[in-house]
């Protein structure tokens, strides 16, 4: 049997928690530069759609997932889930933009390729981290899960950045080969949040 929680034992820490992270992005952005043109309109958009989806999803999973109404609510849950896989995209890409990292443009100008590639990050990691799956994982398997998510990142990082070397010809030295690079972090994160899940669920 699995060690993952029951939807009973949720906590209702871990969804306060991330509300409060949430709500503390969305007062960013009220005040970052950048909040009245295109991209600034679209994170606070994202931050207002995550404030009232996460919780609905969070409590639809908690209390209302088994039974008849769960039967009836789950087309439901099945657009939030999907909502919230591209809201944690942008959380991302938003992040990136307040700690100037160079992730930022490649995230907003490759939205189609690297938003797929997240998709596999999204519901093996993400999900147990937000509390939102279908099976409840208390915080100490959540640091294990994290805690292989990054070895696996670190270990795409170094197939990126040495494949990225060798196959410079072909990638160029530009866009090319950064999305190469940056793709292979995130396979690297989506497998190891994988397998990192079915080592949980044994």
């Amino acid at each position: 049997m699995a060690k993952g929680k029951t939807t009973s034992e949720r906590s209702l820490l871990r969804l306060l928690a991330w509300e409060g992270l949430a709500l503390a992005g969305f007062l960013h952005l009220l005040a970052h530069p950048l909040a009245n043109e295109f991209w600034g309109w679209l994170f606070f958009y994202n931050a207002l759609v995550f404030l009232l989806a996460y919780p609905i999803l969070y409590i639809y999973r908690w209390k209302m997932m088994g039974g008849c109404l769960g039967m009836v609510l789950w087309p439901v849950s099945f657009v939030l889930d999907w909502v919230l896989a591209t809201s944690f995209y942008l959380w991302c890409a938003y992040l990136f933009l307040i700690l100037g990292l160079p992730f930022y443009s490649a995230l907003m100008g490759h939205w189609l390729v690297l938003g797929i590639l997240s998709i596999f990050i999204y519901f093996p990691w993400i999900q147990p981290v937000w509390g939102i799956g279908q099976r409840y994982y208390p915080l100490g398997d959540v640091l294990r899960l994290t805690a292989a998510c990054f070895l696996g990142g670190l270990a795409g990082y170094m197939v990126g950045w040495y494949g990225g070397n060798l196959l410079e010809p072909h990638l160029g030295s530009g866009d090319g080969r950064f999305l190469f690079w940056l793709a292979w972090i995130l396979l690297g994160l989506g497998a190891a949040a994988f397998y990192g899940r079915k080592g949980l669920d044994k």
